[in-house]
């Protein structure tokens, strides 16, 4: 595979991952479980393909690889951040506070006595 196929390739299948975190953030928005369990499917399968073509691509494409994954690095920083303030919003819902951390440096919750929403 000459450096420019392994490189198309590479956008590709990085820009396949960037849709993919685009649609995880929209069902994170609306809180689609469903939705989410079918796009972590997909991004696992898009990442172990993203991840072949990588070891087969040629060492002369580093440098373009290497801007094509920061591209897709800070779109799965967006999605995590996101992800991360669905939770914290949705445990104030529940009442459901950190109280701390144990010896592992595990997350300690405690449940508030009642829930804070209105009907």
């Amino acid at each position: 595979m000459t450096d420019l196929q392994s490189l198309d390739e590479l956008r590709q299948l990085g820009e396949e991952l960037r849709a993919l975190f685009a649609d995880e953030r929209a069902a994170i928005a609306t809180l689609d479980r469903l939705r989410l369990a079918q796009l972590a499917e997909l991004k696992m399968d898009l990442a172990r393909r993203l991840d072949q073509a990588r070891a087969q691509a040629p060492a002369s494409i580093d440098r373009e690889v290497k801007l094509l994954f920061t591209a897709v690095r800070a779109e799965a920083h967006a999605t995590a951040m996101l992800a991360r303030a669905a939770t914290e919003a949705v445990r104030a819902l529940l009442g459901i506070e950190q109280t701390g951390y144990d010896r592992r440096a595990r997350q300690l919750q405690a449940a508030a006595p009642r829930l804070l929403t209105t009907y």
